[in-house]
């Protein structure tokens, strides 16, 4: 498929207009400028980098810390999350960044007293459509970690949503 020689986003071969800066393609069907995407766009296979890892911190979490029975950890990368879990055998979960669709944190009463909260992802993925982390500590701070993760995720491999009324 062509790329946009104005902002590298990629457009259908026929179409007059780029989708998302309006740039004309007409004078821009070229096999040499048409086909290699803008410089300063990289491909969303980039390496992989830790953004925030962490453990549930309730009370009865930390008790099992210091026994060393938490063997739940939540990690955070720029490319997927992950959930790992489980104290003999391991359980993991992961859900690619560019699956996620949305959101939310919830905290009770006692949890705000504690600083902590719970993250619940929202995404698309067939065998976890709602990923929880529970009890984490500072939890608007990590929700903010994941929501520029997953934009700039998204951004770097040219996904964008429009709602049509």
């Amino acid at each position: 498929m062509p790329y946009c020689t104005a902002c590298g986003a990629e457009y259908k071969q026929d179409a007059k207009f780029c989708g998302e800066c309006g740039a004309s393609t007409e004078n821009h069907n070229t096999p040499a400028a048409a086909q290699r995407p803008a410089a300063g766009r990289r491909s969303g296979s980039g390496t992989e980098q830790e953004l925030w890892q962490g453990k549930p911190a309730g009370i009865s979490d930390r008790l099992k810390g210091l026994v060393g029975l938490n063997s739940t950890k939540y990690t955070i990368t720029s490319q997927r999350i992950m959930v790992k879990s489980g104290l003999i055998g391991k359980d993991v979960e992961e859900i690619e960044l560019l699956r996620v669709n949305d959101f939310s944190v919830s905290q009770s009463v006692m949890q705000r007293m504690l600083g902590i909260g719970t993250l619940i992802i929202l995404s698309d993925d067939a065998s976890s459509p709602q990923l929880p982390f529970y009890r984490i500590r500072k939890v608007q701070d990590v929700k903010d970690i994941l929501r520029q993760a997953v934009r700039d995720e998204k951004i770097a491999n040219n996904i964008s949503y429009r709602e049509q009324i």
